[in-house]
């Protein structure tokens, strides 16, 4: 009966340091009590296309937002013929 449960003990100390061997280090550091996630920052509506993006990420031109490089060169709609 000992040798049943001393047994038992290995198998589920051996499974779970697999378990903790193969845990990334993301999971880990959430598990351990890990600084919060920031908010998501406030999405603006790109002036060319529509397309909703962080206002951190968003390209800045003359006061209207855009969701890249590209479009900002382009301009929002109303500057389209």
């Amino acid at each position: 009966m000992l040798r049943v449960v001393l047994l038992l003990l290995g198998v589920g100390a051996l499974v779970w340091l697999l378990r903790r061997s193969f845990q990334s280090n993301a999971e880990r550091s959430d598990a351990v009590g890990a600084e919060p996630k920031p908010e998501v920052d406030e999405l603006v509506r790109c002036a060319h296309c529509g397309v909703h993006v962080p206002r951190i990420e968003a390209q800045t031109r003359d006061g209207r937002h855009f969701c890249s490089r590209e479009h900002a060169q382009l301009g929002g709609d109303e500057d389209r013929s």
